[in-house]
């Protein structure tokens, strides 16, 4: 199994190619109805999915939730993503763009399991 930062910048590449794709920008207004049928979100989805479904190369275990979030932590560390504090379970808040704060909670939200 690749390490947990290496997975990390694949997941994160993937998503900088969703954004992209979607036209999302850090400038961008970006709306729930946006977002909703993006590929971005889908990415985020299937991202999620991967990370649940990742077990560990000796064992065959499935990852800890603390390694889950291990990984999530590095994906937002990868993006870049803006924030000021961290609270709860791996939400987001902007330290300036409000749309681009709520793109990252979202994907925050699809990758935490919330979603």
């Amino acid at each position: 199994m690749a390490t947990f930062q290496e997975l990390a910048r694949d997941y994160a590449k993937r998503i900088r190619e969703a954004l992209a794709s979607d036209g999302f920008t850090s400038r961008s207004r970006i709306s729930p109805q946006d977002l909703r049928h993006s590929r971005t979100l889908q990415e985020a989805k299937s991202i999620k999915r991967e990370i649940d479904d990742l077990i560990y190369t000796q064992s065959k275990n499935p990852l800890s939730e603390d390694d889950k979030r291990k990984i999530i932590e590095q994906i937002d560390q990868e993006l870049g993503l803006p924030r000021k504090i961290q609270k709860g379970y791996n939400i987001v808040e902007s330290a300036s763009n409000d749309d681009l704060s709520d793109l990252a909670d979202e994907i925050e939200n699809v990758l935490g399991g919330k979603k």
